[in-house]
């Protein structure tokens, strides 16, 4: 027979349900369309929506039976990590199609050789959709979006889910300690921030900066409005780091690409080549004002004492329990 659960917990698990079904609706409203392949921001969206599930999962595991948990998080995990690959086609291309128009309204040389490029691309990423199409199929027939729903819909009744008891206050504490956590992998990339060079640690940083904003999106409504202009913050922050890595991937394939055909003794294609030469050097140009934005940013966020306040109100809602918190999950 199950006993009956304390209030605490319930009320943390009928807001992991507040919290993780409206993720739940954006990531399923978007699927057909994932499907149909017409819409990239289908693409975009639904990759969000599944970055948002994993990152609320892990927060709310004690909520979900074990079996259960783990089975929705494989799939979310899947899902995300295969449509990340068409989403870096989609924005290659997007990027293309709008270089190309500048080239034409110039009337540019290396318009050819871009056109073929974005060809190149568009079959590349024509070739990609059958398995995306069946990744979502294979999400749909493995029931994961059903069994999510199900399950975060039984955590409103009253005993809530029979699992693990948090201590008391557990939903400011754990969301305090998460919170500091992903800052302080943030700030662990400081370094690198004085590094134009640092590729790697710049990706990683971004990686930081994305995982900080959504564990905070998670949260913030437990303190009131506390954190919105930190996650506004933020997200500048992290769109600098993406627009960086957009074009460290572009420079790695262009370089790895164009070594290759020098490589290559016969059917060279010169115009393909001459926009490829380009591309690299514009996208060369674009990581340098990348790379400056971010020193721009860094320093103001940090002279700023964005992330000592951040810490600074984690920490005093945590001392304070649940019970700080005007949020009521409905």
């Amino acid at each position: 027979m199950v006993k009956r659960r304390g209030d605490q917990h319930g009320r943390f698990c009928r807001y992991g349900a507040w919290y993780l079904s409206r993720i739940h609706r954006e990531f399923c409203a978007e699927i057909e369309g994932v499907k149909e392949g017409r819409d990239t921001e289908a693409v975009h969206r639904m990759r969000v929506a599944s970055r948002r599930l994993r990152a609320g999962l892990p927060l709310f595991s004690r909520c979900f039976s074990k079996k259960v948990y783990q089975k929705v998080s494989r799939g979310v995990r899947r899902i995300t990590s295969d449509l990340g690959d068409a989403r870096d086609f989609d924005v290659q291309i997007g990027y293309l199609e709008g270089l190309i128009e500048s080239l034409r309204a110039d009337n540019a040389p290396e318009v050819k050789g871009c056109v073929a490029l974005l060809s190149r691309k568009k079959e590349m990423r024509d070739a990609l959709q059958p398995k995306v199409i069946a990744d979502c199929v294979r999400l749909e027939e493995k029931g994961i979006p059903a069994l999510l729903a199900e399950e975060i819909g039984a955590w409103n009744i009253p005993d809530g889910p029979p699992h693990r008891i948090p201590s008391r206050g557990f939903p400011m504490k754990r969301s305090g300690r998460a919170i500091q956590k992903k800052v302080e992998k943030l700030l662990s990339y400081a370094p690198a921030v004085q590094d134009p060079d640092a590729a790697e640690a710049h990706h990683a940083m971004r990686i930081a900066a994305k995982r900080l904003r959504y564990v905070i999106e998670v949260y913030a409504p437990l303190y009131r409005n506390e954190l919105k202009p930190m996650l506004k913050r933020l997200k500048a922050l992290q769109e600098i780091l993406g627009n960086l890595h957009d074009c460290d991937v572009w420079i790695m394939d262009l370089q790895d690409t164009l070594k290759r055909m020098e490589d290559q003794s016969a059917d060279r294609d010169p115009e393909l080549e001459a926009g490829m030469a380009f591309i690299l050097k514009d996208r060369r140009e674009a990581r340098a004002a990348c790379y400056l934005a971010l020193k721009e940013e860094w320093e103001t966020l940090t002279a700023s004492g964005l992330f000592s306040d951040l810490i600074d109100t984690v920490s005093a809602g945590a001392k304070q329990g649940f019970g700080s918190s005007s949020f009521t999950p409905r």
